[in-house]
């Protein structure tokens, strides 16, 4: 795969919106539900972005990736970031550099080059020796992008060439690591820069596209892992670092142009907790307050600033056949604008309840009902942006209800796994953007309610030929019926939502 987009649509339920290749926008959404619902987690910690509030997985290399699991249920791990925990769905991203291996000396390597001019290049290094590790990592991508095409004009046919589609993006990064006995530290530096060319629409008689976006991410990370006997506890800290700069040199306005320049800055801590299981209890709870703000190099843009606690407290009941989860989440969030009306504060509780029985038959039949309520705030976009930001913007709810059931019909030399699940969620206060004075002045309205019915069923068989030969399918299948239930007078009531497919379907 390119990037982590065209692996993610590998997944039952993932929806990938893809605008082009190499370097397009790419963003992913579970079940329907738009991607600020979901939470992207890169070796524990959580990628945000509060400006867009979407995370660009274009962006993000593939070759450093060792393993990729996503949730939408109950989460895989109790000491998870608590935002990823209360979010609709996640996806947990592993990569090679940032984990405790059992080799001294790890290289990896990789060498690309297709149509287009198309060039990529990765070298990660990891040394442990001991109870220690070293890693460090470099990454490149190019293309020009410079693909013909052709359309009529009348009777007359033009031939001509894709211009200012260029793409350039380099990652380095670096971590170390400690063990002990039950314990483990991580410290990490990552930094990415990205150079395209925006080509825009093809304009009759007008070649001239010049707009382009520079894009520089930096990330600090660290954390420790205790896991004791009796409890499991992680603290986390992460800062993330964003600027974007947009140029448009042709624009027509009093300064000649555009050239300008946005800061978001993200500075996460938190702490999750979780107990082993004792007399078929287990207990699990956590804390995290993300900082964030957005500056821009101008002097009329809305520079806000919003800070957000998420508290967790949940406890598991195993029996022999039920096992019974409850979770509780709150969240707060208060911002501050200086140069103009800040958003409401917020406060929401969300609960998550789920009983699942398990058969001790050879079928091994398990069976899981749950519900989740979450929830996402609007972006600094949404709210502030000029002459489109509505700072009165409710956040976004959604409610989650799924039923599954999963089997092993067969265990001798052909192993096999089959699951299934139907679900329907609800999203309220859908925010969308409708335009009104013109093309570029929008409004951003909490307008929307969407219902999102669907089923999908995984199928997963393994037969082992010989003992250094093994033959292995990967399928799946997902229906989504998503549609628009805001207003019955609109022509798009109880349609399919746009870039939402009815059908998906993947086979390995």
């Amino acid at each position: 795969p390119v990037d982590i987009g065209d692996l993610l649509m590998k997944i039952s339920g993932v929806n990938l919106k893809s605008y082009g290749s190499l370097g397009g926008l790419k963003t992913v959404s579970m079940r329907g539900l738009g991607s600020n619902h979901s939470t992207i987690v890169k070796d524990g910690f959580s990628i945000n972005n509060t400006q867009t509030g979407q995370i660009n997985l274009g962006q993000i290399e593939v070759d450093n990736v060792v393993g990729i699991v996503s949730s939408v249920g109950e989460r895989y791990t109790s000491v998870l970031p608590i935002s990823a925990q209360v979010s609709g769905s996640n996806f947990l991203i592993k990569t090679f550099e940032n984990t405790f291996s059992s080799d001294t000396l790890q290289i990896r390597s990789s060498l690309k080059y297709g149509s287009f001019n198309q060039q990529f290049a990765y070298l990660g290094v990891k040394y442990q020796p001991k109870n220690w590790f070293f890693s460090v990592t470099g990454a490149f991508r190019k293309s020009t992008g410079n693909y013909n095409y052709s359309y009529k004009n009348g009777l007359l046919q033009i031939n001509d060439t894709r211009l200012n589609n260029d793409y350039q993006d380099y990652n380095i990064g670096a971590s170390i690591g400690r063990k002990w006995k039950n314990k483990s530290f991580r410290l990490g530096f990552k930094k990415s820069n990205i150079d395209q060319g925006l080509p825009g629409a093809v304009i009759l008689y007008n070649a001239t596209q010049d707009e382009r976006m520079t894009t520089s991410n930096e990330s600090f990370f660290a954390d420790f892992q205790s896991n004791g006997e009796c409890v499991v506890l992680r603290t986390y800290a992460n800062v993330r670092l964003n600027h974007l700069n947009y140029t448009d040199p042709t624009f027509l306005n009093v300064s000649g142009g555009i050239d300008v320049t946005y800061f978001n800055r993200n500075i996460t801590g938190g702490i999750a907790i979780s107990t082993i299981e004792k007399k078929h209890w287990t207990l699990n709870g956590g804390t995290e307050f993300i900082l964030s703000d957005l500056r821009e190099d101008g002097q009329n843009f809305d520079h806000p600033s919003r800070f957000h606690n998420i508290s967790l407290v949940g406890a598991k009941y195993r029996l022999k056949k039920y096992t019974f989860l409850a979770q509780l989440s709150s969240q707060y969030i208060t911002e501050n604008n200086p140069n103009g009306l800040s958003g409401k504060d917020r406060f929401k509780v969300n609960p998550f309840v789920s009983i699942e029985r398990n058969s001790s038959s050879k079928m091994k039949l398990n069976q899981v009902l749950w519900y989740r309520n979450s929830f996402r705030m609007p972006s600094f976009n949404e709210l502030y942006y000029n002459n489109i930001g509505n700072n009165l913007l409710k956040p976004e709810e959604a409610h989650q209800f799924n039923y599954g059931v999963s089997f092993l019909p067969i265990q001798k030399k052909i192993k096999w796994l089959v699951k299934s699940n139907v679900y329907f969620n609800r999203v309220n206060n859908k925010i969308v953007a409708i335009p009104t004075k013109n093309l570029f002045v929008w409004s951003m309205q909490n307008v929307g309610i969407t219902n999102i019915y669907g089923f999908e069923v995984i199928l997963d068989a393994k037969y082992q030929m010989t003992k250094a030969m093994m033959f292995s399918i990967n399928a799946n299948y997902s229906y989504q019926r998503t549609i628009d239930v805001t207003d019955k007078d609109s022509p798009t009531y109880k349609n399919q939502i746009a870039y939402i497919p009815l059908h998906t379907a993947n086979f390995d």
